[in-house]
């Protein structure tokens, strides 16, 4: 009998214990599928386009890609993203490759104190110089913009970046009034005829544009020709063509030709190349581009066969090996180190 009861006793105390360590068991397992990490990424000025771009991503990976919750911070665009991803203020974002180049490389405004932190991960889409007037401005040539009144986008943008290295290449740079607008209020300068022209970099089709072409028919100013009787483009080897085709804007009736750069996804080197290669096989396969489309037309060449136009800095390890397990070529120069 004193067995029995000793033995009952024994079982009693093993299951007591399963139970337990189930219980417990189950609780870590729901702490674990509760951590989240959240991470920042750097956007841009609530005028512009990377904000929305930014946002698109943002909200993709936060859905899509499970424990990871992606905040956008709005900055004032590429030129301070490329500072905020090397020092770590924020995970990753967005900038035109031209300022990602210059700020690897320490040249130009960066001269002498590179940011070898930052890693590309992918193309975003093809901004496009658009130095716009309204046709019946008297404004034809890039010239004609001595004296004149353009809105050229704030300092610290990719924008405004962009319309220095140009007008300064052209020789026009400090002979035009500038003013600071960028994107939507650049855009209603100009319908309120504060504004002679503006610059804007963005993709096309462009809805500051668009709309603006809705008042009245507007004219694009040809920038590439001009930039090709000059040292521009030994300078600043990341810029390529651009054409506008008759009535891609109302009151465009004839080829003109810009400049194009792209805008490139980048993060901070010491960043999980796990979570880095997890992302970009999200935001890049097929479900993830038809989102990014939906969230801007200029997402169109955010897939894998062109991910790495443009980029001139080392790709991010995690980056690196979606792209290799995807069949893409990296050209040596921008291998991941």
């Amino acid at each position: 009998m004193t067995k029995t009861k000793k033995c009952l006793f024994s079982r009693s105390a093993v299951s007591a214990l399963a139970t337990a360590l189930l219980i417990s068991l189950s609780s870590a397992a729901t702490v674990e599928a509760q951590k989240v990490e959240r991470i920042t990424m750097a956007g841009g000025p609530s005028a512009g386009v990377f904000g929305i771009f930014a946002t698109g991503i943002g909200t993709y990976l936060s859905k899509n890609v499970p424990g990871l919750d992606v905040s956008v911070a709005a900055t004032a665009g590429s030129t301070e993203n490329v500072r905020r991803i090397n020092a770590k203020e924020a995970e990753m974002g967005i900038s035109f490759s031209s300022d990602l180049h210059e700020a690897f490389y320490g040249l130009e405004k960066f001269k002498d104190k590179p940011l070898t932190n930052l890693r590309a991960i992918g193309l975003v889409f093809i901004g496009v110089a658009h130095v716009i007037t309204f046709a019946e401005s008297g404004i034809r040539t890039v010239d004609d913009l001595a004296g004149k009144r353009v809105a050229v986008g704030n300092p610290g943008s990719g924008t405004f970046a962009i319309a220095e290295r140009v007008f300064r290449s052209l020789g026009l740079w400090d002979r035009m009034n500038r003013i600071p607008l960028l994107g939507a209020q650049a855009g209603e300068a100009l319908a309120e005829g504060k504004a002679d022209a503006y610059f804007w970099n963005g993709p096309a089709p462009d809805r500051v544009t668009m709309e603006a072409a809705t008042k009245r028919p507007v004219r694009a100013i040809d920038i590439h020709t001009p930039a090709l009787k000059t040292d521009f483009f030994k300078q600043y080897p990341y810029f390529a063509r651009y054409v506008f085709s008759p009535g891609q804007y109302r009151g465009i009736t004839e080829e003109t030709q810009t400049l194009g750069i792209p805008a490139v996804w980048h993060s901070h080197r010491d960043f999980s190349p796990s979570l880095v290669q997890k992302m970009t096989a999200a935001v890049y396969g097929k479900e993830g581009n038809a989102h990014m489309v939906n969230v801007h037309a200029g997402s169109k060449d955010m897939i894998p066969q062109k991910a790495l136009q443009g980029i001139t800095v080392p790709v991010h390890k995690g980056a690196e090996d979606h792209w290799r397990a995807a069949g893409i070529q990296i050209p040596e120069a921008i291998r991941s180190r």
